[in-house]
C-alpha cells in the first residue's frame, strides 16, 4: 500500500485494485461450482457488510498510510482485534474468557512494544494516526456483522461481491479525492502494488480472512491477524529503508 499510495492518489488507487481482486474472487467461485447470486433480501446486508469491511476500512486506512511509515501504520491498524473483542461482548454475546483477556492483553502489550520511541511519527500526524484507528474500528465493526449475520451464501461469492459493493463508494471518491494535474504512468515499483493489491492482497487474502471470520469466534480470527503487524515493520525496513528502532 504504502509502495502504491506514494506516486497514486489513495482512493485513485484502491478503485484501480478492488474491482480485479472481486472479479478474481467470483471467478474462484464460477470455477468451482458454486453460485455467485445473491437473493434480493440480503443485499442490505451484503451493502451494510461491504461499507465497514470495504468501503470504510480501505477509504480512512489509505490516507493514514499515505502519511506515516508503512510500519507504524501496521501497528495501529491492527488494534482492530481490541475493538472487534469489545463489539463482540454486546452483539454476540460472545464469553470473554480469562484466556482470550491475557492473550489480547499481551496482544495490546506486543502493539505498544512495537511502536515504541516512534510514537513521536503520531505525535506529528495526529490525523493520519486517528483514520487509521477509525479503519481499524470501522473493520472490526464489519467483521462482527460477518460473524453475526452469517449470510448463506458461497464464502468466494459473498468475498467478491463484498469488495465490488465496497469499491462503488471509493470509485465515486477518487476523482475528487486525487490531486489536479495530468495523469503520470507509475513506475515499476508501483505497478508491483497496484498487481500485489489485486492478487494476493485482493483476491487470496480477502478470501482467507473472510473465511476465518465466518467460522472462527470473534476474538480468535481477530487476534490470528496480530502477527500482520510484525511483518508490516520488517517489510517497511528491507523494502522502504524505514528505521524503526530497538
Amino acid at each position: 500500500l504504502k509502495m502504491g499510495v506514494s506516486e497514486i492518489a489513495p482512493l485513485t488507487f484502491r478503485a484501480v485494485t478492488l474491482p480485479f481482486a472481486g472479479l478474481g474472487l467470483l471467478a474462484v467461485a464460477v470455477l468451482s461450482g458454486a453460485s455467485i447470486r445473491i437473493p434480493r433480501p440480503l443485499w442490505i446486508k451484503v451493502a451494510l457488510l461491504a461499507l465497514f469491511n470495504i468501503a470504510g476500512w480501505n477509504g480512512l486506512l489509505l490516507f493514514g498510510v499515505q502519511q506515516l511509515p508503512a510500519g507504524r501504520s501496521a501497528i495501529l491498524a491492527f488494534t482492530m482485534p481490541v475493538w472487534s473483542v469489545l463489539f463482540s461482548l454486546v452483539l454476540l454475546h460472545e464469553p470473554l474468557s480469562k484466556r482470550k483477556l491475557v492473550g489480547m492483553a499481551l496482544g495490546v502489550l506486543g502493539l505498544g512494544v512495537l511502536l515504541g520511541e516512534d510514537i513521536r511519527h503520531l505525535q506529528r500526524t495526529p490525523t493520519a494516526a486517528l483514520f487509521i484507528v477509525g479503519a481499524a474500528i470501522s473493520w472490526a465493526f464489519g467483521t462482527v456483522l460477518l460473524r453475526k449475520w452469517k449470510l448463506p451464501v458461497p464464502q468466494n461469492a459473498l468475498s467478491g461481491w463484498l469488495m465490488i459493493v465496497g469499491w462503488v463508494p471509493l470509485a465515486l471518491l477518487a476523482p475528487l479525492a486525487a490531486p489536479p494535474g495530468p495523469l503520470t504512468m507509475p513506475s515499476a515499483g508501483a505497478w508491483f502494488a497496484i498487481l500485489y493489491n489485486i492478487f494476493l492482497a485482493g483476491t487470496f487474502a480477502h478470501w482467507a480472512w473472510f473465511t476465518l471470520a465466518r467460522t472462527l469466534p470473534v476474538a480468535v480470527s481477530s487476534m490470528s491477524s496480530l502477527p500482520v503487524p510484525i511483518v508490516g515493520v520488517f517489510a517497511g525496513m528491507l523494502v522502504l529503508g524505514e528505521r524503526p528502532g530497538a
